[in-house]
C-alpha cells in the first residue's frame, strides 16, 4: 500500500498542468493581451551595442554536436524574428548556461531592430537565435531538444517551463513524436524537430520562441536550464532519444513494479475477505491497493506524452483521492473505531471528491464549471488534510495503546512523507547551487534508480504483508480454539441428546436431529415414567454456535434432574435455569399417559400435529424472557393409533435458493410420513437452521399388550 501524501501531491500533479495553461496561452493568436512583468527593484540591463554576428560551425557535422554557445537573445512582439533577415545584431549572445544574464529589454526602449509593438501586435515573447553554418551538399539535419530524466519530473516538480516553437529559415517545425502537432496539452518530453533543410542552404537560423516570463517560474534567463539541444541526422539524434527513453523507463520502473504489486496483493486481500467474510477490511484494502495501481501506469503514460496533462492530472488525483477515502474506510474497520462526530464528518462530505477529475478535465468550459471548480477544489483541499491529520492522530494514537498493527503502518506514512521531500529539496537545492544535486537517499540498482519514494512504497506492501501474516496466524488460532470447544461441546451434546432409539411402553417414538452447524441449539428429551407414560420435552435456543450449545447442554441437564412430570412444571424449572442468561428458548413439554391422555405445555414454541392437523395452542412466552411466568396446559385424549408431530422452526424455515420457504403446508403434506423422511426432504429443500423432527404414535392396545 502506498501511504502517499495527498495533498502535497494534489499541488505537485497541479504544478505540472500549468506549463499546459501557459501554452494554451503560448499558442493563442497574435493578437491577444500583453503578458505585462512585475516591476522589479533593480535598474533594467542597458541596450546592447552591436555585435558582428556569430555563426556557430556546423560545416564537420558527424555526431551530434551541442549547441551551447553563441545564441542571440532577445524580447519582442515582432514575428520577423523568426527569419533569416531579421536584424539580431543589438541582441546580447549568452551560453546554454543554467542561468544566463538578462538581457535588454530592447523593443520597450524602443530601440528594436523590427518593428515596433502595437495594439493588434502586442504580446512579447523571448527569442533565442542561433545562426549556423552547414557543408555543402550536407545530409538531413534534426534537432534534439532533451529534457532531464528526474524524479523532480515524474511527480511533477520541474522548472521546466513552457514548449518553445521552433522555427527554420522563418519556417515552423513540428517535433517529431506522440502528439506533435499539439505538444502544448501534453507534459514536456524529449523531442526531435526535422529541420528539412536543403543541400544547398549552407546557412541555417534556427529560433527559438517562448512566451516573455521576466523572473520566477520558467522564466526565460533559465531556458537552457532543463534543455540540451543539440544538432545532428536524424538517426543519430533517434539513437539518443531512444537512451533518454529507456532512461524515463528506468526511472519509473519501481513505480511500475510496485503497481502490479498492487493488484496481486489486491487480488490476494480479495481472497481473503470471501475466505473470512467477518474481516471487512480486508475488503476496504483491497479496493484500496487497486485504486492505487493504475497512477504509476498512468504517470509513465503521463511523462512520455501519450496522455493529456489534464487528463493525466484529473485521472490521478480522482484515483488518489478514491484511494484516500478506500483508505480511511479500511483504518476504521481495522481498529474498530466506534462512530464519533468527526468520522461521521468525514464519510458523509467525502461525495465532494467525485468531482475532483470531472471538473479539472471540463474547466475552461463555461462558467458553471469555473464555480463548480471554485467549490470543488478548496473543499476536497480541506477534506484531504482533515484526513491527514485523522489518520495521522489515529494511528499514533493506536500505537500508544500498544497496537502492533498500528504502529507497524505509521513506518511507510512516515516513509512516503520523506519521499516526498526529497526532490523538492533536492531541486531547490540544484536551483541554488546551479549543478546537479543527488539525493544521498536514492540508491542505484544498475540503470534503474532507485528514491526513498519507492522504498517507502515497497515498505508499505511489506508492512501489509507482515500485519497479514500475523493476523492470519491470530485467526488460526481463534479459529482452532473455538473448533476444540466445538468438538468439546459436540461432544457433550452428543451424549446429552438421544442418540439411540428408547424403550417407551405403549408408544413408537421416532426421531431425526440435523444441525445446520458442527453444533446446533435445538434439543430434545424422552423419558418414561413407569408404566405411566412418556414425557416429551423439545425445544430451540436462540443464536448459534459455541453459546447456543452451552444453553442446550445446560438445559438438558436440568431436564435430567428434575423430578417434575407436569408439562407447565416442566417448564417453569426450566425458566428459572435460563433467567439472567441473556438468552431465551422455544420449548414445549408433553405428557404421553398410558391411557392417552395427551398435556401440552408451550413457551412459543411451534404448535404439534396430531394426525395431521395441527393442535391449537395458546402463545405464552418463550423461556428466559421472564423470571416468574406461569405456563397453561392442554388437554387432549389420543386414540390407539393417533400420530403426534413436533418439529423445531428448522423444518418450516428451510429456504430455496429463489427464497422460497419450505412452509406449513408441506410440513402438514409430510406429517404422516417418518420423521426421517420430514427431516430429509427440508434438508434437501434448503436447511439454513438446525432440523428436528419427532413423532409419538400410541400403540394399539393389542400390539401393546
Amino acid at each position: 500500500m502506498r501511504l502517499r501524501i495527498p495533498v502535497a501531491v494534489w499541488l505537485a500533479v497541479c504544478a505540472a498542468a500549468c506549463p499546459a495553461v501557459a501554452q494554451s496561452a503560448h499558442s493563442a493568436p497574435e493578437s491577444s493581451t500583453a503578458v505585462s512583468p512585475r516591476q522589479r527593484n533593480q535598474a533594467k540591463p542597458a541596450p546592447v551595442p552591436a555585435t558582428p554576428q556569430p555563426v556557430y560551425d556546423a560545416t564537420s557535422l558527424g555526431s551530434p554536436i551541442i549547441l551551447d554557445k553563441d545564441w542571440r537573445v532577445g524580447i519582442t512582439s515582432d514575428p520577423a524574428a523568426s527569419t533569416p533577415g531579421f536584424d539580431d545584431s543589438s541582441w546580447a549572445v549568452r551560453n546554454a548556461q543554467a542561468s544566463f544574464a538578462e538581457v535588454p529589454d530592447v523593443e520597450s526602449a524602443g530601440a528594436s531592430g523590427g518593428k515596433p509593438a502595437s495594439k493588434g501586435n502586442s504580446r512579447r515573447y523571448a527569442w533565442y537565435r542561433l545562426h549556423i553554418q552547414l557543408a555543402p551538399n550536407h545530409g538531413p539535419v534534426a534537432l534534439l531538444i532533451e529534457l532531464p530524466v528526474s524524479q523532480n519530473t515524474s511527480v511533477g516538480v520541474t522548472t521546466t517551463g513552457i514548449n518553445p516553437d521552433v522555427f527554420v529559415n522563418g519556417r515552423q517545425i513540428e517535433p517529431k513524436g506522440p502528439n506533435g502537432n499539439n505538444p502544448e496539452h501534453y507534459q514536456q518530453i524529449s523531442r526531435i524537430y526535422d529541420l528539412d533543410v536543403a543541400p544547398s542552404d549552407t546557412s541555417l537560423t534556427l529560433a527559438l520562441r517562448t512566451i516573455y516570463v521576466p523572473y520566477g517560474y520558467a522564466s526565460y534567463t533559465s531556458f537552457f536550464e532543463n534543455r540540451i539541444l543539440s544538432l545532428g541526422t536524424p538517426s543519430d539524434l533517434q539513437r539518443e532519444l531512444n537512451l533518454w527513453s529507456n532512461r524515463n523507463l528506468f526511472e519509473r520502473f519501481p513505480r511500475l513494479v510496485y503497481s502490479l504489486l498492487l493488484v496481486v496483493l489486491a487480488t490476494f486481500l480479495f481472497v481473503l475477505y470471501f475466505a473470512q467474510k467477518g474481516h471487512v477490511e480486508y475488503l476496504w484494502l483491497a479496493l484500496h491497493e487497486l485504486a492505487q495501481a493504475p497512477i504509476g501506469f498512468i504517470e509513465y503514460a503521463g511523462s512520455s506524452a501519450h496522455l493529456g496533462t489534464f487528463w493525466y492530472a484529473a485521472m490521478v488525483l480522482q484515483l488518489i483521492v478514491i484511494s484516500a477515502y478506500l483508505f480511511f474506510e479500511f483504518l476504521i474497520a481495522f481498529l474498530s473505531l466506534r462512530r464519533r462526530w468527526y468520522i461521521a464528518t468525514l464519510r458523509y462530505t467525502a461525495p465532494i471528491l467525485a468531482f475532483v477529475g470531472p471538473t479539472l478535465v471540463l474547466i475552461g468550459h463555461g462558467k458553471i464549471i469555473a464555480v463548480l471548480f471554485a467549490i470543488v477544489f478548496p473543499c476536497s483541499i480541506v477534506w484531504i488534510i482533515s484526513w491527514f491529520i485523522f489518520i495521522f492522530i489515529t494511528l499514533i494514537v493506536a500505537a500508544l495503546k500498544r497496537n502492533f498493527e498500528a504502529g507497524l503502518f505509521l513506518i511507510p506514512l512516515i516513509f512516503n512523507l520523506v519521499g516526498f521531500i526529497e526532490p523538492i529539496v533536492t531541486s531547490i537545492i540544484s536551483d541554488q547551487t546551479g549543478k546537479a544535486f543527488r539525493s544521498p537517499l536514492t540508491l542505484q540498482a544498475g540503470p534503474v534508480p532507485i528514491h526513498f519514494a519507492a522504498f517507502g512504497d515497497f515498505t508499505g506492501i511489506l508492512v501489509i504483508i507482515v500485519i497479514i501474516f500475523f493476523r492470519f496466524l491470530r485467526v488460526q488460532r481463534d479459529q482452532e480454539r473455538v473448533s476444540n470447544e466445538l468438538a468439546a461441546a459436540r461432544t457433550v451434546q452428543e451424549l446429552l441428546i438421544p442418540q439411540e432409539k428408547l424403550s417407551t411402553p405403549g408408544f413408537e417414538v421416532d426421531s431425526i436431529y440435523n444441525p445446520a452447524n458442527e453444533v446446533g441449539g435445538d434439543f430434545f428429551h424422552i423419558q418414561t415414567v413407569g408404566v405411566e407414560g412418556l414425557i416429551v420435552v423439545i425445544g430451540d435456543v436462540a443464536g448459534k454456535g459455541l453459546k447456543a450449545a452451552m444453553n442446550v447442554s445446560l438445559l438438558m441437564g436440568a431436564l435430567r434432574r428434575t423430578q417434575e412430570h407436569r408439562p407447565a412444571k416442566i417448564l417453569e424449572s426450566l425458566n428459572r435455569v435460563l433467567t439472567g442468561t441473556e438468552s431465551f428458548t422455544t420449548c414445549q413439554a408433553v405428557w404421553f399417559g398410558a391411557n392417552g391422555e395427551m398435556v401440552i405445555a408451550n413457551a412459543g414454541h411451534l404448535p404439534p400435529y396430531l394426525n395431521s392437523q395441527e393442535i391449537g395452542l395458546r402463545g405464552e412466552l418463550p423461556l428466559g424472557v421472564l423470571a416468574d411466568v406461569s405456563y397453561e396446559e392442554a388437554r387432549f385424549y389420543l386414540h390407539p393409533g393417533d400420530r403426534v408431530l413436533l418439529l423445531s422452526d428448522g423444518v418450516v424455515e428451510a429456504r430455496q435458493p429463489s427464497g422460497e420457504l419450505f412452509g406449513f403446508d408441506r410440513v402438514r403434506h409430510f406429517s404422516q410420513q417418518s420423521a426421517f423422511y420430514l427431516a430429509e426432504a427440508a434438508k434437501s429443500f434448503g436447511q439454513q437452521d438446525d432440523i428436528t423432527v419427532l413423532t409419538v404414535r400410541r400403540l394399539i392396545e393389542v400390539l401393546a399388550a
